[in-house]
């Protein structure tokens, strides 16, 4: 039997040799936990997924991670072959965390459930439904069972380069594998520090998270204001060449409708992958009234949003597709948050999360739990049970948590 981390060891060594880790569901805390012991389970991957695992993207990514990634400092230059490595391995950490069942439930039947939602939403709105087509037919394996449909998956990924594209030409390609490949490739990345001097980044058991639009303790929120302002500057162009640029923003956020997502490579630094609405929103500010980021985000800083600059070897020819060679350079600014955004960062893992949550050392995260206590003070419900880890906290560290105070949990 083989241990498999469904949160890469790189990744852990990263925010230290050993962990705090705190169960979620059976409220356990434990300490100095040996990183090979953590976010891990027994035969978690088939034998052939875990070489590939190992082989096609840790072993490569491992490189790149050590030498530029963590290396950095202010500014972080990246070719082309480098990018497409890091969104591969954006990729497969989403889809390697995410278990079996989540794949039989609701990736195989996305297609099936976004047609019954358009439909209804088109009975309520009073517009024509039309039926919403998968981009390719999915082969049937006989007796194929959810887990299998998961290891296929990750296969698909891993013989590929990661990209739609690719992806398209497997023979065993899944809905799941080019879904999220859109999703990946359609946003730009960013480079995000924690204020670490007094916060760090926790790391949860998904290994991701993501803000939506603007709405926190419970309410309802549902993507909905970019695309709102998308097809209202789309019926107001004027010319052609305004539509077909609203146009290709609209088709690259049809897929990344949240703000962004988040995933810590270390306890001090996240890779960011964010909207391309906001790209356009900075593109184009000076020729279109755009929504404000307070109106949007919980992370009202442009600075945050603002996209890497390029330096392409050949000339480019505007409103043209871009003509690519190997050597050209992605330039992104490293961008350091604030006490108050890193604890911001750190209630949105906290809120999304499976069964374990870890942090370098729990002083680092104090103040996060806090503000995710306070966050879901009532008459909001909190999504994840944090009771015993508030009362360790005010053992140890004598901070004011009323645990009292704490109402039902969504689960």
């Amino acid at each position: 039997m083989s241990n498999s981390h469904y949160v890469p060891m790189l990744t852990l060594r990263k925010f230290s040799e050993k962990l705090c880790l705190f169960n979620v569901i059976t409220g356990e805390y434990k300490e100095n936990i040996k990183i090979d012991r953590a976010f891990s389970e027994l035969n978690f991957y088939t034998d052939e997924v875990e070489e590939k695992l190992n082989k096609k993207i840790e072993s490569q990514f491992g490189n790149l991670f050590s030498n530029k990634l963590c290396k950095a400092i202010n500014k972080l230059e990246l070719k082309r072959d480098e990018l497409y490595l890091i969104k591969k391995f954006l990729l497969i950490s989403i889809i390697r965390s995410l278990g079996s069942e989540d794949f039989l439930q609701k990736e195989r039947k996305f297609y099936v459930n976004l047609n019954d939602y358009s439909k209804r939403m088109a009975k309520v709105k009073g517009f024509e439904y039309k039926k919403i087509e998968p981009p390719f037919i999915e082969q049937k394996i006989e007796n194929e069972s959810s887990f299998d449909y998961w290891m296929r998956t990750l296969n698909v990924i891993l013989d590929t380069n990661g990209t739609p594209d690719e992806i398209l030409k497997h023979p065993n390609k899944t809905y799941p594998a080019h879904r999220w490949a859109t999703i990946i490739n359609n946003g730009y990345l960013a480079f995000w520090d924690s204020e670490y001097i007094h916060d760090e980044f926790v790391i949860t058991d998904i290994g991701m998270t993501s803000e939506n639009e603007k709405g926190w303790n419970g309410v309802t929120v549902h993507n909905h204001k970019k695309t709102d302002f998308l097809l209202s500057l789309f019926a107001k162009a004027r010319t052609s060449q305004e539509k077909m640029i609203i146009y290709q923003t609209m088709n690259l956020h049809s897929c990344f409708t949240e703000n962004f997502m988040m995933f810590p490579i270390s306890s001090k630094r996240m890779i960011v992958l964010i909207s391309p609405f906001y790209k356009f929103r900075i593109c184009y500010k000076d020729f279109v009234s755009m929504p404000k980021l307070e109106e949007l985000t919980m992370m009202p800083n442009e600075d945050l949003f603002y996209p890497n600059t390029n330096r392409y070897v050949y000339e480019q020819v505007p409103l043209k597709p871009v003509k690519y060679h190997d050597d050209d350079l992605y330039i992104y600014d490293i961008k350091k948050l604030t006490s108050k955004e890193t604890r911001y960062c750190n209630m949105l893992f906290l809120d999304r999360i499976n069964t374990w949550v870890g942090f370098s050392t729990l002083g680092k995260a104090v103040g996060s739990i806090v503000e995710y206590k306070r966050a879901n003070s009532y008459p909001y419900v909190p999504r994840v049970d944090y009771t015993e880890l508030y009362e360790i906290i005010n053992e140890k560290y004598g901070a004011s948590i009323d645990v009292n105070t704490i109402g039902g949990f969504r689960r």
